[in-house]
């Protein structure tokens, strides 16, 4: 009898240890959801503040004839979309010139970026110092990037000052006075300042080929050229392709280098689209005491829609692409 007793007190004290322990677990456990669902929550109200929330609003003032003062707020329906598509020209020739900035900017940049990725992956000398110094522009402000250009390639800068020492010109040259010479500049800015990020990809990219293909080709006898279209350009396409939409993602969106270049000089011709929106209709950069808000959120939507169309075709080719490698 006195066993059984024994026994059922030591149960007792065991079921109420046990409880005890569960009871800490499961307030444990919910200190731990509350944690969680505290650090969801903190990131999902900035993206419904900050994402969100804009986008409904710009959707909902692009059918509005809005300044900014709420009494001269006036529903309009379609035509700030049939204006954009029959009298603002400079929208779509902004346009032109986003384009001709990434055709003049991406290949090049990306040429260069593999070129440099595949030499440092060779014993060359001084290998450690180019390693340490190719990533050096991305860090540099864009503002003093374009401080630097437009230094260097003013009328009286000293590049100007060297080419007519070695005779290459006969008076200074102004780099900026014409579309194709600005873009120019603003295409080697936007390379200098941004390649270093590609190369590293590259580098990644690179580094996960097998030496052993290397080395069966070596005893095959192909040469450098050969090795490189025949086993690195087919190994790493995948990835060139993310690399490629990457890069053509900046220069299409490209503002900061427009505005800290050349602000859209000789009239207008550098002007690209986003640089476009921000100098025309956004408070504090446009020179427009009432900047027609209305139609700046119409002419939004529709360059989403077109950067959206853009992605969609560039992932058909990525499909194809990764498809046949």
């Amino acid at each position: 009898m006195k066993r059984r007793k024994q026994h059922r007190k030591l149960n007792k004290v065991r079921g109420k240890t046990i409880m005890k322990l569960r009871s800490k677990q499961m307030s444990e456990l919910k200190k731990e959801e509350r944690t969680c669902y505290l650090m969801i929550m903190l990131p999902l109200i900035g993206f419904f503040v900050f994402s969100i929330y804009p986008i409904f609003w710009t959707f909902r003032w692009a059918f509005y004839s809005y300044n900014g003062i709420p009494s001269e707020t006036l529903f309009i329906g379609l035509d700030n979309f049939k204006k954009m598509f029959t009298t603002d020209l400079d929208y779509w020739k902004a346009w032109g010139n986003t384009l001709y900035y990434a055709v003049l900017k991406v290949p090049f940049e990306m040429c260069l970026s593999l070129f440099i990725a595949v030499l440092l992956q060779q014993n060359i000398k001084l290998k450690g110092l180019f390693r340490a110094t190719y990533y050096l522009p991305c860090v540099i402000s864009i503002a003093i990037v374009g401080l630097m250009f437009t230094n260097m390639f003013s009328i009286n800068g000293f590049i100007n000052s060297i080419l007519l020492k070695l005779n290459i010109i006969d008076k200074n040259l102004d780099w900026f006075g014409n579309r194709h010479t600005a873009t120019f500049m603003l295409a080697a800015g936007g390379i200098w300042s941004g390649f270093g990020i590609n190369v590293l990809y590259f580098l990644s990219a690179l580094s996960n080929i097998s030496p052993e293909l290397y080395e069966a080709a070596d005893v095959d006898g192909a040469k450098a050229w050969t090795k490189f279209i025949k086993i690195t350009l087919p190994l790493i396409a995948p990835v060139a392709v993310t690399i490629v939409l990457l890069a053509l993602i900046a220069a299409l969106g490209s503002n900061e280098y427009v505005i800290s270049f050349t602000n859209g000089a000789p009239g207008g011709q550098t002007r690209t689209v986003m640089s476009y929106l921000t100098t025309k209709f956004v408070p504090g950069f446009t020179t427009n005491s009432e900047p027609p808000i209305g139609y700046g959120c119409s002419l939004s939507l529709v360059t989403t829609m077109l950067f959206a169309s853009l992605s969609i075709v560039y992932n058909k080719v990525n499909n194809k692409v990764n498809s046949i490698f």
